[in-house]
């Protein structure tokens, strides 16, 4: 049986103190209720990490999103340069910001033990760079079709909890949190839904195990649960990405204030109660006409976030 897919991996967990280094802003610390705004690298201003570096500092945003197709020499190899991952640590934390945080999407393969072992191999690599670079969670985008007999369905379950015994051992040692990027479509993986991550944390308690929360799949799953979802998994949210949707839309863009979507406002004051102190960026916003990149946006995004956390 044929398990092929991508692999991404992004930011700090609930209780985690936030790195010896960070400088932080007035607004940082009016954010730190212990939630924290962050902008991912490459999807503002010209495009580059100083531009971010820019963008961040002019919206009094503290913490930035690095991504490992940005590391140079990465789009090459598929492996992290450790010296030119720290380098952009640096570069980040001179300008007075943050970051502990990378995206990573590099493309893996389960089909057979061959290939489960070249695709280790790289990641373990890879979070030995990240690690030595200093960053402490990795957003991790797992993308593995169910097969087509369902009778398949616990061989290949077998093989995700394999995996994941595996990796999260790796970043155990490394010291690294995966933040596992929630999915919300049931009927194209098998790890999906609330009952996929709950079976999934079950079998691998690991530390190391954990979820990107992101807000627009769990309302596209569980809907109305997600209130709940957030107070059950709570040790193991690491990061957030807010956004909005409808359920059964997926991926569609919407703006945060559509009536029938989650309640923005009830998510931020949940994580708030149950201590959540990890970045929460957002992703999938609507487009401007005319706009640079997503500048406009994210700047709609940021500002709501922060008029909603100032009054919770």
């Amino acid at each position: 049986m044929a398990l092929d897919g991508y692999l991404g991996l992004a930011t700090p967990w609930v209780g985690v103190s936030a790195p010896k280094t960070q400088t932080l802003t007035h607004e940082h610390q009016r954010e730190g209720m212990g939630m924290k705004l962050a902008i991912q690298a490459g999807s503002v201003a010209d495009g580059t990490l100083e531009g971010c570096i820019a963008y961040c500092k002019a919206m009094d945003v503290a913490n930035i999103i690095l991504t490992a197709a940005a590391v140079p020499g990465y789009q090459d190899t598929g492996l992290i340069d450790a010296k030119a991952l720290k380098a952009q640590v640096a570069a980040v934390e001179k300008a007075g910001l943050a970051t502990g945080t990378m995206q990573f999407w590099p493309p893996f393969s389960l089909a057979d033990e061959a290939a489960t072992a070249a695709t280790m191999s790289k990641l373990s690599k890879n979070l030995d760079a990240v690690a030595k670079a200093g960053l402490d969670t990795l957003t991790m985008f797992v993308s593995l079709a169910k097969p087509v007999d369902p009778a398949e369905e616990e061989g290949q379950w077998g093989t995700y909890v394999s995996f994941y015994q595996e990796i999260t051992s790796q970043a155990e040692q490394h010291g690294i949190r995966l933040a596992t990027h929630f999915s919300g479509h049931r009927g194209r993986s098998l790890l999906a839904g609330s009952e996929g991550y709950r079976r999934l944390f079950e079998a691998v308690p690991s530390p190391s195990n954990g979820l990107c929360f992101c807000i627009g799949n769990v309302w596209n799953s569980d809907g109305e649960r997600l209130y709940n979802l957030i107070r059950e998994f709570a040790p193991r949210i690491f990061t957030v990405h807010m956004r909005s949707t409808k359920i059964s839309w997926g991926e569609s863009p919407y703006w945060w204030d559509i009536p029938d979507g989650p309640d923005i406002r009830r998510v931020l004051q949940t994580l708030k109660e149950v201590g959540y102190t990890g970045v929460i960026s957002s992703e999938h916003m609507p487009e401007i006409p005319g706009e640079n990149r997503l500048d406009i946006s994210t700047a709609w995004a940021m500002g709501y976030m922060k008029a909603l956390m100032r009054y919770l």
